[in-house]
């Protein structure tokens, strides 16, 4: 439940408009303006095959989101999409967050037969389930499908493979991570607070304290792990999983370390017990399965935020932002800042796809329906955004507002395809939408590439020691970061709890596995 809480919120961050800077974006504008590219010869052989000579098959498609009363009639209109172009149906099989993983879990271990199936590298740990075999690979098919390969930059192709293959296809979204936080707009205004002063997450304690002793109603903080969702804040990069011990402080690039032996992770728990026992967090943070209903009602006052274009920036382009909170609760602007720099790691690169389950019986016929995701603009905003009408109504060319009380507001274009062919919705920037895609394309197609991209540690050789030890951090590790517990107390118990787990084991593997990934490269080079 704790990892499953931990990813939605990262994903949300993620979804909500996550922006990008300026520079380098005009040298791509006569490039970004172009229209997707027509489907290709073989593409369009495929479809009239597959309309004329395959036989029907029904996909079945895994994919974790907050429930959605009116599924159906969004199930039922890409159907009516498909079904001419590759003669196919498919069921959407969503699944609650809080319960994704374990559901997961259960399905591949009885073997039962399924065909698309939502994975990253945090959550339903794509990596680990390569490693057990559960994944289909993919290679053969992805080049059968040029324009889809093409729409995904080679930088997030490479942070996939697994033994040089790859076993997903990596959503194209707003992946690039800047980190900063978001503030309710009104508060930071009502306060005069100096909100774009903030250089790292202890600078938002005054903050915290005003919200405390003058909002009763609101909620300061809301808990989203920094150090698991957000290392670079803290010098560190994972490798792997962000939960697994063994990262790299960035600025070093090749020592593996413990990053719950660090320093900075010590200050972190400290900041956050200091922070839950002045009650700037709910008391049930670390068991908390969702945050929607909070964010829905207007209840935070600050969130942690995946950034790459913040308020400054958006202000300086000459587009008007509501900000991230607005999303949830349009009567909630928020002012949204970044003070860590944007950087392309392979956690993020990989941090939203969809695979084949390697025991699909359709898995050509899989593969073309995830072509369409990455092509097809219709077909990617019926699933990401519904019905036109039901749940959304159209107010441009490519701006939308949701429909609240339609059943189907899942929020979430970075969960499929491709999310360059997404509508804005009303929590995006205004101004200029062709532009706000463009910026966005653009920084995460000429990304700053963080010193290991493209490492992917192979659990294989610590199968064992890696379920032993994420044991341990289910038990401890959100108690312990969201402030619940006296961390001069229960992170000794951690850390001991995970050595004799295979900590070490992990880490040593994993500093061998980057000497070679490093070799290789250098001799390639």
């Amino acid at each position: 439940m704790n990892k499953s809480k931990k990813m939605e919120r990262l994903f949300v961050l993620l979804s909500i408009g996550i922006f990008v800077a300026l520079t380098g974006c005009s040298t791509q504008e006569s490039e970004l303006t172009s229209s997707p590219p027509a489907p290709s010869t073989a593409e369009t052989q495929t479809a009239q095959l597959t309309t004329n000579q395959l036989a029907p098959v029904e996909l079945t498609y895994y994919f974790p989101n907050g429930p959605q009363k009116d599924l159906q009639s969004v199930e039922d209109a890409v159907n009516k999409l498909i079904k001419p172009k590759i003669n196919a149906t498919v069921r959407l099989k969503l699944i609650d967050w809080g319960v994704y993983e374990e559901k997961m879990k259960v399905t591949m271990a009885s073997g039962e037969p399924y065909d698309l199936v939502w994975t990253g590298a945090g959550f339903n740990n794509y990596f680990k389930n390569v490693a057990n075999g559960a994944y289909a690979p993919l290679d053969d098919m992805i080049a059968n499908y040029p324009d889809m390969k093409k729409g995904i930059p080679d930088m997030f192709w490479n942070a996939v493979k697994v033994k040089g293959h790859i076993y997903a296809v990596p959503v194209f979204q707003q992946a690039t991570a800047g980190y900063g936080y978001v503030i309710q707009k009104a508060l930071a205004d009502k306060y005069n607070l100096d909100w774009k002063s903030v250089t790292k997450l202890s600078d938002l304690t005054p903050f915290l304290e005003t919200v405390k002793k003058n909002e009763p109603n609101l909620i300061p903080w809301e808990f989203s792990d920094a150090f698991t969702v957000a290392p670079p804040m803290f010098g560190l990069e994972s490798l792997g999983d962000s939960k697994t011990p063994g990262d790299l402080y960035i600025k070093d690039g090749s020592k593996v370390v413990n990053q719950y032996e660090t320093q900075e992770f010590k200050d972190y728990i400290r900041m956050m017990r200091d922070w839950y026992t002045k009650g700037y967090l709910r008391k049930d943070a670390a068991i908390l399965k969702e945050t929607s209903a909070d964010r829905k009602a207007g209840k935070n006052a600050l969130q942690l935020g995946q950034i790459d274009i913040d308020s400054v920036a958006l202000a300086s382009a000459g587009m008007d932002a509501t900000g991230r909170m607005s999303v949830y609760n349009t009567a909630t602007q928020s002012y949204d800042f970044q003070f860590v720099k944007p950087l392309l790691t392979t956690d993020k690169a990989a941090a939203t796809m969809t695979a084949i389950s390697a025991n699909s019986p359709n898995k050509e016929r899989a593969m073309m329906f995830l072509n369409l995701l990455n092509t097809d603009k219709e077909i990617y905003n019926t699933l990401v955004w519904g019905v036109e009408g039901k749940h959304y109504k159209k107010v441009s060319e490519n701006r939308i507002e949701t429909i609240k009380e339609g059943g189907y507001q899942m929020f979430a274009p970075y969960e499929f395809g491709n999310m360059s062919l997404s509508y804005l919705t009303e929590g995006d920037p205004k101004g200029n939408d062709q532009k706000f895609t463009q910026m966005w394309v653009a920084l995460n197609k000429n990304a700053t590439p963080s010193n290991v991209l493209g490492f992917v540690f192979d659990f294989t050789p610590v199968k064992a020691e890696k379920a032993n030890v994420d044991a341990v951090i289910d038990e401890l590790y959100f108690a312990i970061a969201s402030g619940s517990v006296d961390p001069e107390k229960y992170l000794p118990q951690f850390l001991d709890k995970m050595k004799k787990a295979g900590s070490d084991k992990i880490i040593a593997e994993k500093q061998n596995q980057l000497d070679a990934w490093k070799a290789m490269i250098k001799y390639d080079g």
